[in-house]
Formats: C-alpha cells, sequence, structure tokens
C-alpha cells in the first residue's frame, strides 16, 4: 500500500501571489512547491527566455576547448565526433557533426555498436591511421582514463564533453566540459549529454565574433555635473569581461575639488563625506589605466563618460588610445524602444540592477545590456540555436534529465520545433507515429519517438537512428526508418522474454524480502532492454536493481535505483573488481568480470544495506494540493498547461480531492486491467481512469465515498473537451 504525502501550503502566500499575477491559487500553490515564490520567479517559470541560458563560457575549459576546435577546422584537421547509443547520444553526435560540417570542417561520427559503452583503444587506433587528431566525445568519456591517456599517447588531442558523475581521477584530455567535474562552477549541473554538447557549439559559434577572447572592459563614472571642462570626477567603476564573462572589477570613488552640488548628490547619493578620505584623480587615474590596459572600453552614452576620462588622462600626460563602444548608440540602432536610458533596457531585457546611478552597479548592468545587443547582432549563434534547439530538446526529454532551468528552456521552445522539423528523418517519423501539432509534447515525444529511435541502438545499430537524423535524403530516410520500425518489432518481443526472464531469475537468486539491492546474472539473454526489465522490477518490487548478462568471461547490464540512494557513487565504492561504469545517481551502465561476481555481489549489497532505509522502500505518492471536484474544469487545466513541459524534476501535479460519491465503475479493457470511474460532488460530476487499477474495482461500491489522488487531462470526444482525472489511486475515506 502506498504511502500519501500531501505538501504544506502557505495559504497566505498562495492568496497574496494569486492576486499580484493573476494565476489562479491552484497554479500558485503548485509553483510553491516547486520553489517558485516571487512575481519575478513566476513570470521567469512560466515565460522563460531564450536569453536565460547561461553563457557557455561558464565552463572552465569552454575557451580552450573552442580554440582547439576553431584551429582543427581553419587548419583542415580531421575530427572524430565519438557518442553513444542512446537517443541523448545520438542527437548528441548530430549537434556535433552537423554543425562542424556546416562551418566546413573535415569531420566524421562513430557510435560503438557490438563493443559496448565509451572509447575503446583498438577505435582509436583505427581512427588515428585515418588521419583523425582530434577526438570530441558527446555524453561519454569522462571515465575514460586509460583510452584518453592512449589517445594522447597516438599524438591525439580529446575534448570530453559529458554529463556523468566524474570519477575523482580525471582522464588527462586536453579539455573537459561537463557540469559534474568536482572543480566546475558551471551553475547548472543536470544537463543531458546533448544539453553539453549544445553548449559547446554555441561557443563555437560565438568564436567566429570579433569580440571572442579579447578582454573588454565596460565602464561608467559619476560626476559633479555635465561638463568635462567644468566638471569632475567622483566615482569610476568598470567591469572587465572575456567571453562575456566577468574576470575583475575595478571601483574607486574620488575626491573632487569642488564641493558636489547637493542636487547632483540626490542623483547618485555620493556626497563630499563619501569622498572625502578618497584619492585625488591623477591617483585613481593611474590605477584604472592599469586596469583597462588595451581592453576594448564599452560604456553606455560613451561620449559623455570618455569626455572626461580623456580629460583626466590628459592631465597626467596619458592617452586613452583604446577603441569604445557605446551601447546606447548600438542599441538605438537596433531597437525602436521609447528609451534607451540604461534603466529602460535593463527592464526590457529582464536585467535586474542592483543600484541605481552608482558607476560600478551601472558598469555591470551596462555589460549585460552589451551582451545582448551583440548577441543580437551576432547572426551566427543565433542562427546556431535557432537550427540546432529541436536536437537537443528531443535529447534532453530522452535522457530523463529535470525538466528545470536551461532544460526547461530547451524542452519548452525546442519541442514544438521538431514537429515544424524540414529534417526528412524526423518528418517520417511524425508522419508514421500520426503526431499532430497540438498533441506535439514532451510527454508525446518520450513515449513515442524516444522509445523508436532507442530501439536501434538496443540492438547495437544505434548508427540508423543517429543517420536517420542526420540525412537530408527523403528516400534514404524512409529507408532508415523502416529498418528502425522492423527493429522496433523486435525489441517489443525481446522487452516481453527478458522481462520474464530477469524476473523469474530476480526472484531465484535475491532475498526478495530483505535484500535491499538485488543483482541477477542470467547467461546469453540479448542484450538491448536491459534498462527496461529493471525499470519494470522496480515497479514491482520498489527496490534498486543491478541486471547482468554473461558472454563469456564478463557479464554486462545495467542499474537503476530509487530515490535516496546513489548508485553510481554505490558501484564506485567496488571499483576494483569493476571492469567499467558510468551513469547518474538513478541509473547505470557497468561491466564486471565473471571472476568478481560473487564478490561484487556480496560487497554492492552491503554497501547498499548500510545506506538504504526502509523508509526509503516505502513506495509513496507525494501530492501538490487538495482540490474539491467542483473546482475541477477545462478551463483549469488549460491554465496548468503554462506549467508545462511537465517531466523529470517538473512533474505533473498531482491533486487529491477527498469525500468523493462514487457513482459508476468498472473494469475495462483486456482481462479488465484498468478501473473507469464516474465521481459525483454535490451537482458536479467527473470522469477518470485508472490504468492497472482494474483489480481495485472489487474493494469499492456504489455511492462509497473515496479520497482520489490523480493527475488532470483534458479528454476529447467528438469534438468535444471534457475534464479527466488520471487515476494514481484510490482509497476509502473512512480508511476502510
Amino acid at each position: 500500500m502506498k504511502q500519501w504525502k500531501i505538501k504544506q501550503s502557505d495559504v497566505a502566500l498562495i492568496d497574496e501571489l494569486s492576486a499580484k499575477t493573476g494565476y489562479s491559487k491552484i497554479v500558485i500553490s503548485i509553483l510553491l512547491q516547486k520553489g517558485v515564490n516571487t512575481p519575478q520567479q513566476i513570470e521567469k517559470f512560466i515565460h522563460p527566455r531564450i536569453s536565460d541560458l547561461h553563457n557557455p563560457f561558464l565552463f572552465a575549459d569552454m575557451e580552450k576547448a573552442v580554440k582547439r576546435i576553431r584551429l582543427a577546422i581553419d587548419k583542415k584537421g580531421k575530427i572524430l565526433i565519438y557518442g553513444d547509443r542512446d537517443v541523448d547520444g545520438i542527437t548528441s553526435t548530430n549537434i556535433a557533426y552537423s554543425y562542424l560540417k556546416s562551418l566546413g570542417a573535415d569531420v566524421v561520427w562513430y557510435i560503438p555498436s557490438d563493443e559496448g559503452y565509451g572509447l575503446h583503444n583498438g577505435l582509436i587506433e583505427k581512427y588515428k591511421k585515418e588521419g583523425v587528431g582530434l577526438i570530441i566525445t558527446v555524453d561519454c568519456g569522462i571515465t575514460a582514463v586509460e583510452e584518453i591517456n592512449f589517445a594522447t599517447s597516438q599524438s591525439m588531442d580529446v575534448i570530453i564533453t559529458d554529463h556523468h558523475e566524474a570519477p575523482s581521477n580525471l582522464p588527462k584530455a586536453f579539455a573537459i566540459i561537463d557540469p559534474k567535474c568536482p572543480s566546475e562552477k558551471y551553475p547548472f549541473k543536470e544537463l543531458a549529454g546533448c544539453g553539453v554538447a549544445f553548449k559547446l557549439f554555441q561557443a563555437v559559434a560565438f568564436s567566429y565574433s570579433d569580440y571572442f577572447a579579447k578582454d573588454i572592459v565596460v565602464l561608467d563614472i559619476e560626476t559633479t555635473g555635465l561638463s568635462p571642462l567644468m566638471d569632475e570626477i567622483v566615482e569610476i567603476g568598470a567591469v572587465k569581461i572575456r567571453n562575456f564573462i566577468e574576470i575583475e572589477k575595478f571601483a574607486a570613488l574620488v575626491k573632487p575639488k569642488k564641493s558636489i552640488p547637493k542636487n547632483v548628490s540626490a542623483i547618485h547619493g555620493i556626497t563630499d563625506d563619501d569622498c572625502n578620505h578618497s584619492p585625488d584623480i591623477s591617483e585613481v587615474m593611474k590605477k584604472f589605466l592599469s586596469f583597462i590596459g588595451e581592453s576594448i572600453l564599452v560604456a553606455h552614452n560613451s561620449n559623455f563618460d570618455m569626455a572626461f576620462l580623456y580629460r583626466a588622462a590628459k592631465k597626467i600626460k596619458r592617452e586613452i588610445p583604446n577603441d569604445v563602444v557605446d551601447t546606447l548608440e548600438l542599441s538605438r540602432k537596433l531597437y525602436p524602444f521609447k528609451s534607451h536610458g540604461l534603466d529602460a533596457l535593463a527592464k526590457d531585457m529582464d536585467i535586474e540592477i542592483s543600484r541605481y546611478h552608482r558607476a560600478l552597479s551601472d558598469a555591470v548592468t551596462a555589460s549585460k545590456v552589451f551582451e545582448r545587443l551583440v548577441i543580437f547582432t551576432e547572426k551566427k549563434q543565433r542562427k546556431f540555436i535557432e537550427e540546432y534547439l529541436y536536437l537537443v530538446s528531443l535529447g534532453t526529454v530522452a535522457d530523463i534529465v529535470p525538466l528545470v532551468s536551461e532544460n526547461r528552456i530547451f524542452a519548452k521552445y525546442g519541442v514544438p520545433l521538431l514537429y515544424d522539423s524540414k529534417k526528412p528523418g524526423i518528418r517520417a517519423m511524425i508522419s508514421n507515429l500520426q503526431i499532430e501539432k497540438k498533441s506535439c509534447t514532451a510527454k508525446k515525444v518520450s513515449w513515442s519517438i524516444v522509445p523508436l529511435l532507442n530501439s536501434a541502438g538496443r540492438y547495437g545499430k544505434a548508427a540508423l537512428s543517429a543517420e536517420l537524423l542526420i540525412t537530408d535524403d527523403k528516400s534514404r530516410a524512409k529507408f532508415l526508418l523502416d529498418e528502425i520500425l522492423k527493429i522496433n518489432g523486435e525489441r517489443k518481443g525481446l522487452q516481453k522474454i527478458n522481462i520474464k526472464s530477469f524476473i523469474e531469475e530476480t526472484i531465484k537468486q535475491n532475498d526478495i524480502e530483505n535484500d535491499k539491492i538485488f543483482v541477477t546474472v542470467v547467461n546469453n539473454l540479448r542484450h538491448g532492454v536491459t534498462g527496461i526489465a529493471a525499470n519494470q522490477i522496480i515497479r514491482e518490487f520498489g527496490k534498486p536493481v543491478i541486471l547482468l548478462i554473461l558472454e563469456g568471461e564478463e557479464a554486462m547490464g545495467a542499474a537503476r535505483s530509487i530515490g535516496g540512494f546513489d548508485m553510481v557513487s554505490a558501484i564506485e565504492k567496488c571499483k576494483d573488481i569493476v571492469v567499467k561504469y558510468g551513469g547518474h545517481k538513478a541509473a547505470a551502465g557497468l561491466t564486471v568480470a565473471k571472476k568478481n561476481l560473487e564478490e561484487f555481489t556480496k560487497r554492492i549489497k552491503f554497501v547498499a544495506n548500510s545506506l538504504i532505509t526502509d523508509e526509503m522502500l516505502v513506495p509513496h505518492l507525494s501530492i501538490d494540493t487538495s482540490i474539491p471536484v467542483s473546482d475541477i474544469s477545462v478551463d483549469l487545466i488549460k491554465e496548468l498547461e503554462l506549467l508545462e513541459p511537465y517531466g523529470f524534476g517538473n512533474e505533473h501535479p498531482i491533486f487529491i480531492a477527498n469525500d468523493v460519491v462514487l457513482g459508476d465503475f468498472s473494469s475495462v479493457g483486456i482481462d479488465g486491467a484498468h478501473l473507469r470511474v464516474r465521481f459525483k460532488n454535490d451537482k458536479m460530476g467527473v470522469g477518470g481512469i485508472g490504468w492497472q487499477l482494474g483489480r481495485r474495482a472489487a474493494d469499492f461500491r456504489k455511492g462509497q465515498k473515496v479520497d482520489v489522488v490523480f493527475h488532470l487531462e483534458i479528454n476529447v470526444w467528438q469534438s468535444r473537451e471534457s475534464a479527466q482525472l488520471m487515476i494514481l489511486d484510490i482509497k476509502s475515506s473512512d480508511g476502510l
């Protein structure tokens, strides 16, 4: 029996935010459960912007990686894109290969088939003979210490792009782009592999900008008045940026020779007392000129700022020969705003200002405005984002990473672009799967397109799916899709056989009641659906599981976990007897030598017993909020669609309705597998369906009061829309 846990709500805050934003209390309540608790955060969550994507150069090795790629492109060096065989891996491969090809690079791609996950020395040697000097891994590589050392010994550079958990001993690659590296400061850790690849090539697109890898100083001054001949500087603030990443700041108050007029102090807040112990302008200018060096200078209304600075420099017999960019002039050319003042631009661009009319704060704001203006004018980067957003959304949805932050932006704006894609492979799949535009959602993609593309990889033929996405030939796309559809049919049959075999062997080989993790080894089953079988066993028994298929002297397979238990960390504690492993907290792949299987099983079970609590093994439903049946409507469900795309990390809201009168109900479907119900409450009524809950029909009677936990969906019948409960669990209201 599942435990129900209803999240607590701050009723007063719900009322306040609902009144301020105009969204319903139900929507606000759900957003609060997600930690979204201010009007600004609510608006950013519901209407995120592409401009909210983090700067790719926040990755420590990004500039280094981009320069190496540009060298290969410019010198016609041969590049290998080395991917993985799931949808995340093939979309990553597609992004990297297709974009490099568009830049004129000499590039090839490879996805392992029978060799297993990750890099292999034999393949490295093969591509070395073919002239490859640079390997870029996508969705793999972070644990390939030995293989990358081998590549380096062959005078090949390796750039790793990965998102899996990093080992303590990192590979000695030329550059590593992985948000989960211990020393990495990139602000979002949950990118899929395709998200990391997307960030790399977004940065490559920016490398064609005039501002790439150049030091830029964005400055601002405060003065005693408007005339550089009559008035004085009282404050200089500046921020030095490189690829729009802040690397250094400068801030100094200046003691003027004359008092600051009160009406001017009222504007910037700087008084004579503030400046009383500050150095004079000659001393400040010497430090400021040292700070700017040969950097490009940027200012908002540079004519004003630079007139004062040129005069101050002249007084100490110095010059400022630097190039100067004026964001005021640039914004006037690009945007027809009513006002081009710094604060007006920042507001329109949703840039937060910490403090108005102080030099450093205004310089920081101007640097962010400058970044937006440059990105707007840099057509190469904009074109890259527009052309590859659909691919990164597909891989992100497929890899079940949290749909928050950047992943939410990818999915929200990229999934609709899948339907509009002109790529023959995408068009062929959408046609075959009969996906309509209005139903092209993250959920639909994950249930239809993703399993189809994954099926080829499960049979060691991921190259078919990768080529399907890459090709521009309609007839080739049709051929590839036909091949994948055949494989998918075989996969469904294999899935039934393997799940049955794994469940039977799991019961035989493990103590179902007392073990806190299951380890099951079978002989000579066909690979391809081990992860699916592991997920099914978790649904059946609610415990983490490792499933291995033994072939010869090695057993290879998949591991899946439950909330609170870090599978990769657990496997790492046994790494001395594991041939290879990699993955996430919730899912991993691994290979164990036959001779070590008994010892591995004993040790991993010891680790699990020490870390998994009894409470973690109790299945539970986490409920967002309660709702009376009378409040359920099509309009509410459409408002809830503002929270889309739903997925891992942004789950479909779960509701509870208490003391609902049970109307007609019955078991439906093959063998009565599902439960169809009509609920009543006062004069209102609503239908519901509970998948795989048909057996529960015997527990209830018509007219009984029940508590029901559910999602909400719109049911369309003969062009008529109605609200429908997707029942997750149901109990008698009196607890019986």
